[in-house]
């Protein structure tokens, strides 16, 4: 009797199983690979918003310079001291930067409260220590800088009210005589508008004029605004000098007063 042994039959049961545990390793594989692929995806999505992107693309290119349009003929509002303060004057009185007294620190003020307000007017309007006149915005007008000068010592206890001195008319013979030296001295610029110089019936004299009298005979015997000190005569006395001042803020007004008729 020989030994022989029958194989069992396949089932169907068995089949599957057999084809599931051949399929599990490529399967398996397969997950990985896919997995692998959309983490790498993910990663190189830009994590910025479109606008945030848009707009950083938007400062690399811009230009160095922006040009800003300012109307001469538009006509001037004095801020408010609270305005100014905030932004001119907030840079350096809010922190107590270069020595300035803070803003609403009383102890800090007192003693320049005591100086009296036409002290302090006239320290904010040329300039003290480290402070620059008109506090480094020479455009602001003397009234502006009173009030923001009221502003901040109010603040700190005062009670002064913002007003500005009137500066004196000139005298007839003043005004000849500033006629002559202006002839002299000034008019082969002031003329022409040569070198920037403003004419006398330029619109832009009605900001110079806002900055009041000693702004400007400042300006014209150490030289300022593009023009060199006394008209480029270093003979000229400060006196003369500011007799030609005299006759050009008269000719100047005169020149707006008919322009605004």
């Amino acid at each position: 009797m020989s030994d022989h042994h029958e194989m069992a039959p396949t089932t169907v049961k068995d089949f599957l199983l057999a084809l599931l545990g051949g399929l599990a390793a490529p399967l398996l594989a397969i997950i990985l690979i896919v997995g692998l692929a959309v983490s790498i995806q993910a990663r190189q999505v830009d994590d910025d918003p479109a606008d945030h992107s848009d707009r950083a693309v938007r400062e690399r290119i811009q230009a160095v310079g922006v040009s800003l349009a300012i109307d001469p003929n538009k006509p001037h509002v004095d801020r408010t001291g609270e305005q100014v303060y905030t932004e001119i004057c907030s840079s350096c009185h809010g922190s107590g930067a270069l020595g300035s007294p803070k803003f609403q620190d009383a102890a800090a003020w007192s003693k320049r409260i005591a100086q009296g307000y036409d002290t302090l007017l006239n320290n904010a309007l040329k300039g003290i220590r480290k402070m620059p006149a008109r506090g480094g915005e020479p455009d602001l007008t003397d009234l502006e800088v009173a009030r923001a000068m009221v502003h901040m010592t109010n603040a700190a206890g005062a009670k002064f009210e913002a007003t500005t001195k009137k500066d004196p008319e000139p005298s007839a013979a003043t005004l000849a005589r500033g006629k002559a030296v202006y002839a002299e001295n000034c008019a082969s610029c002031h003329d022409t508008g040569m070198t920037g110089a403003q004419k006398l019936a330029d619109p832009a004299w009605a900001g110079l004029i806002k900055q009041g009298k000693d702004a400007l005979y400042t300006a014209a015997i150490k030289g300022s605004f593009g023009g060199p000190a006394k008209g480029g005569n270093d003979q000229l006395s400060d006196a003369d000098t500011m007799a030609a001042v005299d006759y050009m803020v008269n000719e100047a007004k005169a020149a707006l007063a008919i322009a605004k008729q």
